[in-house]
Formats: C-alpha cells, structure tokens, sequence
C-alpha cells in the first residue's frame, strides 16, 4: 500500500536531468522574480542612494562575482555541482534579507553587495555545468531555448504577485515562500545523481591566443547584462515614474523575449547559428542606440518591444554556441566566462559614472554588442 503511494507521486516528478533543470531554473526565476523588485530602483528610489553610490553597488557585486566564481569551481569540484547550486540559495536569501534590513540596521552595502555575488557566482558555475553535461549538441539550441524561456516565462507574473502578496501579508510570508521554492527548485536537481569535476584555478586558463575572441564577447555579453537589468530601469523610471508602468515593460519584454528565444532555439539547430547571430545582432544594437532617445512612455513601450525581438531572436543560438564551444576542460572555460563578464559589467558601470550620462552607456552597448559577430 504505502509502495504503491510512494510509486504514485513518484510519477509526478521529471525523471529526465533535463527536464528536471527546466522545472529548478522555472521555479529559481519565480521565486525570485516574486522578491527581488527592481533592486536598482530599491536602492536609488526608496532609500535614497545616490546614483554613483547604486552604480558603486553593482561594481563591488560584480568584483565579488568574479572572485567567487573560481571559489565556487573548486567547491564544485570536490562537494558537487549541484551542490554549489544548493549552497547559491541561503546565500541569496542572506542578501534579500540583508537589503530589506537596510532601513532599520543599516548593513554595510559592499557586504550586501556581495553576498549577492556570491550567491550568483555558485549558482551559474553549478548551473553552467550542470547543463553542459546533460544537453546534448545536436539539439543544444532547441534545449537552450527552453531553459531560457521557461525562466523568461516563469519571471512574467513574479513582480505583481510578489508585490501584491507584500502589501496584503507582509514580507515574512513572502520570505518564508521564496526560501522555500528556492530550496524545492535546487532540490529538483538531486533527483539524478550528482557530478563533479576536476578543477584547478590557473591565470593562464583566462588567455588563449586560439580563442582571443572569446573574452571580447563575453565582456559584451557583461555590458548588455547590466544595462539591461541595471541601467534601463533606472534610466525609464524617470519618464515613467510609475512601479506598475515599470512592471508592465518587464511583463511586455519578458513575453516577447520568451517566446522567440524558444521558436529560435528549435530552429537554430537545423540551420548556422552564425548566421542566425549575423543577421540579428545589428538589430539588437540597433536597439540600445534607440533606447538613448526615448524620452516618451510611448517611446519606452516601443523600444521594448523592439529590443524583446531582437534578444530573443538572437539568445539561443548565441547561448548555445557559447556551451558548443565549451570543449576539452569545460570548468575553467566557463570559470573564464563568468569572469570576463564580470568585467564587461565593470566596464559599463565605470564608463557611465565617468561621463555622468546614462544614455550615453546604451550607446557605448550597442556599439561594443557588434563584438559578438567575432563568435
């Protein structure tokens, strides 16, 4: 009897690695998509940092990403990939907890700022690694495209039930269920066996005269990151001037990128992914040099549209031409990869606090974006 029970819930779960990375990346963006409102705009907004000081913030989250990240390869390598998953979440919810105290006790935001480093950094190495084993080239694409949707996907309603949910029963319950869906969604994973790789931190990984292109467009990749999530917020918060204005271009951008990076993800394994990238990554940067000049909700609304179509059509076959090109020891190429990231998104923030123009970074963007084509 109890067997028989235990066998009928057992088949509610995904047997397959893959599926089951789907389900924990869906429920890791959902949960925190449901917390996580607008940080940029939490910080500058509602506590009234400055601009440079916000900017600052992100920096130093970056500088510990990339100081982590090799940590958390080695970590990775002797206790698990998943596991690194695992420890990315008491991480995550140390620095929600700890930037939600901020009015009252006042944390050191460097500290904040890198617990969220941190917690990123475990999470991706794992995550990166974690996917690489359990996809498979011929369909890469098409399985990156789903993995990134289904997030895309999962992040649509998070804002506006997670803000409806903190204004009718308060933040502890919310915290109680992010930590919850968090720690189900890296639990999901341990539904297949553990794996491990070896790994040892060495500086001259970082060059490769073979691959001298890789770590420009990684830096790019880091740049449009940031301006996206960081930037772009703080820059149309001003002509929108309206959190539920702001949730609807997040609702608009998430909609359109999901459901073109899942269609273009299916056909970029059945032609070039090279060619898909050429043909759309002009349009991408032609995107960020039009979102310099939007000075209308109009103008936001359609910038957004236009900027959802061309990441999305652009996202899958650059995502999974980046784990194509993942060969031989995979570790340190993406330890490399996260690291160099980290210095687009240094990079970005730094160029913007030195010209004092928020604008003239989606320039800068679209411009270093075309890197990409040397992929």
């Amino acid at each position: 009897m109890d067997n028989h029970h235990n066998h009928f819930w057992w088949r509610f779960f995904p047997h397959k690695e893959l599926t089951q990375i789907y389900v924990s990346a869906a429920l890791r963006s959902f949960a925190i998509s449901l917390i996580a409102l607008f940080v940029p705009l939490y910080l500058h907004v509602e506590l009234g940092y400055s601009m440079p000081t916000t900017l600052y913030f992100f920096i130093f989250y970056s500088v510990i990403l990339a100081i982590c990240t090799p940590l958390a390869a080695k970590f990775s390598s002797k206790f698990g990939l998943k596991h690194s998953i695992l420890l990315s979440v008491p991480l995550y919810l140390a620095f929600i907890l700890a930037l939600y105290l901020l009015p009252v006790w006042n944390f050191p935001l460097p500290l904040v700022a890198a617990l969220f480093g941190a917690s990123v950094s475990f999470y991706w190495v794992g995550m990166h690694l974690v996917f690489h084993h359990a996809s498979d080239k011929k369909n890469r694409g098409a399985e990156f495209g789903k993995r990134a949707g289904v997030s895309i996907l999962a992040t649509m309603s998070g804002p506006l039930i997670g803000g409806l949910l903190i204004k009718f029963v308060g933040f502890r319950i919310v915290f109680v269920l992010v930590s919850l869906i968090l720690l189900l969604s890296s639990l999901f994973l341990f539904l297949s066996k553990e794996d491990y790789i070896k790994y040892h931190f060495n500086f001259r990984s970082l060059f490769d005269k073979n691959h001298w292109q890789y770590p420009l467009v990684f830096m790019a990749r880091g740049m449009r990151s940031m301006a996206a999530g960081v930037v772009w917020p703080l820059f149309i918060f001003v002509i929108l001037n309206d959190y539920l204005s702001l949730g609807f271009v997040g609702f608009l951008l998430s909609g359109l990128s999901a459901i073109l990076v899942l269609i273009m993800g299916k056909f970029s394994d059945h032609t070039s992914k090279r060619k898909i990238i050429l043909w759309t990554t002009g349009f991408e940067s032609l995107s960020w040099f039009l979102r310099a000049f939007v000075s209308t909700v109009g103008q936001v609304m359609g910038v957004t549209i236009f900027g959802g179509i061309t990441y999305g059509a652009m996202e899958s076959p650059l995502g999974a031409l980046e784990y194509d090109n993942a060969n031989g020891t995979i570790a340190p190429y993406f330890v490399g990869r996260e690291m160099y990231i980290c210095l687009g998104r240094i990079f970005l923030l730094t160029f913007i606090l030195m010209i004092d123009n928020l604008a003239g970074g989606f320039i800068l963007n679209g411009f270093v974006n075309l890197l990409i084509l040397l992929f």
